[in-house]
């Protein structure tokens, strides 16, 4: 008897595939020529070594890919890539607001860190607390001025040294830890009684670090904690046995209280402390997530290529990305593409998870931080983008007999899905929503809807300078919609205030002509009253420009801004320079939805087998050309036409653009 030497395919993972490669191995011996492998006992030594060769294939296939930062799925072995060019991920991030402390008693010589604020978000209650003592000023009003505090509990964890080696470690297991917060002492002994304690720092460049350098290292666990190291004597200053680190942190909820102190007023303050009055300045922002795994692949090579230092706008955004988190985007650029060029800056834009801006405290923050790690004649300087709002009304014909949706929840899952679209195509800057796709993905993801239309807008806010005659340029980036000279009104605008030529002051109303220029009106019971011989200014509607003459313009209140809105055409939004695309949540009137039933039977021909012509209950409405007369109400919301709409604060009442 003979056996033949041949070669088993081993380039398959797939159960059956490695089967077949098996059962033809055999057969190809001549010990198993003719034999009847499904009707033997061998299937099943076939099945289990198959079995097992798919299994292991698969574990060593997922191994293999944990191997390599680019390949690994596992949080712990990004984690552990990233250790290896020095990379911390970030923590959960304390949203930070500013507020003033007047104080109804006996005003404080001092206050210490930790003091307990204390507000709400709808029903649920949240703390914030200060990380730096203060020092009030009983001679000034409020006594506690722009005082930053962060969402949050102060924890503190003591640990005493067990020896004297190296390199010495101790674990903090708490997710919710913010280590931007942490702040580590040392002391002698822990019964040493005179008080004194060494106040250790944060080891970021190892260059500059010697061995009596008081120097800490954080680091996350392969669980999710963190990690307090200490040096080994020569790359920063050893502990000695007995001595006692105490570690005071932040525990936060992270993005969780964003927007706390939003609702402040005079009569209902944010937040409480003590017997004090409380006044924001600054609502909490800034709060954040642990850094996503796919953030750590994207961030942790960019954090090595910079080495710690600021030269290249990659190494601005990597060193941001790195230690910074609260908002969605950075956009950094050199000063001499600036308009008009400033030479020897740097700008970071910051785009905001939502419609609010970037704390200033944080951009403080970030440009000190940048300071120390570029050139001495570099001057960062960190700004808020350019805001362009989505808005938008859409149309659908719906059949009732394919959905189980009640017409209010249709209306919700629309929006819903329109604004999941919006946020998904806006993270950062140069962006696009492309509204063609947005009606695809409509028609493909809710049952019941036949037909749609989506008429896009964007709406720009300005804050004027009060009653100082100022030339403006409303900039929306995108061609307004125009199909021909004398169309309807695009272009409209909330209520503000405007001095005509003798100085008398004017609440009026802006649209267009359709002729590329700019007109006042007033509204006078639902009666547009256009102002005579006032040539306010132009709009572009090619490039997307409206030009203010030079004029005196008023808010309403000197809190809401001006707000001008666009109807856009090409059925798409996009983005550019430092632009960006946004959506502002809290406002309801951003979307409407207009649904209208189509109850037609289903079959197409009658009882007699004739060709049915069907009825529709469908009645189009179309929008009015005549912008002589316009409806208004004055609920302190908003109306609009056609998606463009308009918005106005308290009793006053707004237009929309009659599209």
């Amino acid at each position: 008897m003979t056996t033949e030497r041949k070669q088993l395919s081993v380039n398959q993972l797939d159960f059956f595939a490695i089967r077949n490669n098996l059962k033809s191995f055999l057969k190809s011996q001549n010990d198993f020529q003719d034999y009847d492998f499904e009707g033997s006992g061998l299937s099943v030594l076939l099945d289990i070594l198959s079995y097992v060769t798919h299994y292991q294939g698969i574990y060593n296939n997922l191994t293999a890919n944990e191997l390599f930062l680019d390949t690994a799925i596992k949080r712990s072995s990004l984690v552990s890539h990233a250790k290896s060019l020095g990379y911390v991920p970030r923590s959960i991030t304390a949203p930070i607001a500013t507020v003033d402390v007047t104080y109804n008693g006996v005003v404080p010589n001092r206050i210490d860190a930790g003091q307990v604020f204390t507000t709400k978000i709808g029903t649920k209650t949240y703390k914030f607390t200060n990380l730096d003592a203060a020092i009030p000023d009983p001679n000034n009003t409020p006594h506690l001025q722009n005082l930053e505090i962060r969402e949050g509990v102060l924890r503190t964890i003591s640990f005493v040294t067990p020896n004297s080696n190296p390199n010495q470690r101790f674990r903090i297991r708490d997710d919710a830890l913010d280590t931007k917060t942490i702040k580590v002492t040392v002391t002698k002994s822990a019964t040493d009684n005179d008080g004194l304690s060494d106040i250790w720092t944060l080891g970021t460049n190892a260059v500059v670090i010697d061995s009596t350098t008081n120097a800490y290292f954080v680091e996350e666990d392969y669980d999710g904690s963190y990690s307090i190291s200490f040096g080994d004597g020569v790359i920063g200053k050893k502990l000695s046995a007995g001595n006692l680190v105490t570690v005071t942190y932040l525990q936060t909820k992270g993005a969780e209280a964003n927007g706390a102190g939003e609702t402040d007023s005079e009569d209902t303050r944010a937040f409480t402390y003590l017997d004090s009055t409380v006044e924001v300045t600054s609502a909490a922002a800034g709060g954040g997530a642990k850094e996503t795994i796919s953030s750590i692949r994207f961030n942790a090579p960019k954090a090595y290529a910079a080495q710690n230092r600021a030269v290249t706008t990659t190494d601005f955004e990597a060193l941001i990305n790195n230690n910074f988190s609260g908002f969605q985007s950075a956009l950094v650029y050199g000063g001499e593409f600036a308009t008009p060029p400033e030479f020897g800056k740097v700008f970071v834009v910051l785009k905001p998870n939502e419609a609010t801006l970037v704390p200033s405290s944080v951009k403080r923050s970030i440009a000190s931080f940048l300071k120390n790690r570029c050139s001495v004649s570099i001057t960062p300087e960190v700004k808020d983008p350019d805001s362009l709002f989505v808005r938008y009304s859409l149309d659908a014909v719906y059949s009732p007999a394919l959905t189980k949706l009640s017409e209010a929840y249709l209306e919700s899952t629309i929006k819903d899905v329109v604004s999941t679209f919006i946020d998904d195509n806006t993270f950062g800057f140069n962006s696009s929503v492309s509204f063609a796709k947005l009606e695809k993905k409509l028609l493909e993801s809710i049952t019941g809807i036949e037909t749609l239309v989506v008429d896009p807008s964007l709406e720009f806010r300005f804050f004027p300078i009060l009653d100082t005659a100022t030339n403006y340029e409303v900039k929306f980036k995108n061609p307004i919609f125009h199909p021909h000279d004398g169309h309807t009104p695009v272009v409209s605008s909330s209520q503000f205030r405007f001095s005509d030529a003798d100085g008398i002051i004017k609440s009026v109303f802006l649209d267009d002509d359709g002729f590329g220029n700019l007109r006042l009106f007033q509204l006078n019971n639902g009666v547009k009253t256009y102002l005579d011989n006032v040539d306010f200014g132009t709009v572009n509607y090619t490039t997307g420009v409206l030009s203010i003459k030079s004029f005196a313009l008023s808010t309403e209140n000197e809190i809401d801004p001006i707000k001008i809105f666009a109807k856009i055409g090409g059925g798409r939004l996009v983005s550019s320079e430092t632009f960006i695309l946004t959506q502002d949540k809290r406002d309801a009137t951003r979307a409407t939805v207009r649904l209208t039933p189509d109850d037609r039977p289903d079959q197409r021909t009658n009882a007699a087998g004739e060709a049915y012509i069907g009825t529709t209950s469908l009645t189009a409405t179309p929008p009015s050309t005549d912008t002589s007369t316009t409806t208004t109400t004055s609920t302190g919301t908003s109306t609009g036409g056609g998606g463009g709409g308009s918005s106005s604060s308290g009793s006053s009442p707004s237009t929309g653009g009659g599209y």
